[in-house]
């Protein structure tokens, strides 16, 4: 049996780990700053803040493997600086002391804007989140040998929280059609599903695979094709007011090759199946 620990497990791509693993003959370990109730007994929970090292490294220390998926997108903004500086040295440092193995989800937010990009491409991120993003990156390579680095699209999914695929879904479901974006529309994005991702990470768990990989979905929409999408299959009209400032960290062509090399990542849930399950 082997043993996982979910650092941000209270997240959306945490929750999903802890459903997806759970049954999957581990020992698994939650761990989240707010308490979390799981009732099987093949998961343990742990109330503890990765800004506290002391307590942070006491858990860590128990398990093999460790997935980060802390220090995503956060209001204030700060917090997600915090998460991604002194909460990322945190973790690296516990896992060299204890020999443990990281998978760490980043975003393909490093790469700013361009026409086309893979693993070696220049890194250039334009907000200051793909900035934290990449200097947890750094943080990681600088320290470990046994690392994998996911640098992830859009996620979406069931119980979602943020992003424009949650606005759209609690607009319509809430009937309140009025939507409002702070760009021009042509913001474009890659959208993966929270359970092909978990299949993915389950699969590079299982070959122990390392290093940098670009994992993306499908779907490349910009928001007036996504919003149209939802519109035809919903049979649903929304009133959408653009801004008139151009988007920002669009890229053209996300090169994923080096992981579909190795691994299956054939999307096993499409965004029409998501939308039609929608209906009421």
């Amino acid at each position: 049996m082997s043993s996982i620990l979910i650092l941000g497990a209270s997240g959306l791509l945490g929750r999903t780990l802890v459903d997806f693993f759970k049954d999957k003959n581990h020992t698994i370990g939650v761990l989240s700053r707010n308490p979390i109730h799981y009732t099987e007994p093949n998961i343990e929970v742990h109330s503890v803040d990765i800004l506290e090292y002391n307590s942070l490294d006491s858990v860590i220390q128990k398990y093999k493997t460790i997935i980060n998926c802390t220090g995503q997108i956060t209001n204030p903004i700060n917090l997600s600086l915090l998460l991604n500086t002194d909460g990322i040295s945190n973790i690296v440092k516990a896992v060299k002391k204890h020999d443990k193995r990281l998978i760490h989800i980043s975003s393909v937010a490093v790469y700013g804007e361009a026409e086309y990009v893979n693993e070696e491409s220049h890194i250039n991120p334009q907000t200051p989140y793909g900035s934290f993003k990449y200097f947890s990156e750094y943080i990681v390579k600088s320290n470990l040998k046994n690392y994998s680095i996911l640098r992830v699209s859009n996620l979406f999914g069931k119980h979602q929280e943020k992003g424009i695929i949650n606005y759209l879904t609690k607009s319509y479901l809430n009937n309140t059609p009025n939507v409002h974006f702070n760009n021009d529309g042509s913001l474009k994005r890659y959208y993966l599903h929270i359970k092909d991702l978990s299949s993915i990470i389950n699969e590079i768990m299982k070959i122990n695979l390392s290093g940098t990989y670009n994992i993306i979905g499908s779907e490349c929409l910009n928001i007036k094709e996504l919003v149209k999408r939802f519109e035809d299959i919903l049979n649903y009209k929304y009133f959408v007011n653009y801004s008139e400032d151009l988007a920002i960290e669009n890229i053209d062509k996300i090169d994923d090759s080096k992981i579909k090399s190795i691994t299956d990542t054939t999307p096993k849930v499409d965004m029409n199946k998501y939308i039609e399950e929608l209906k009421r």
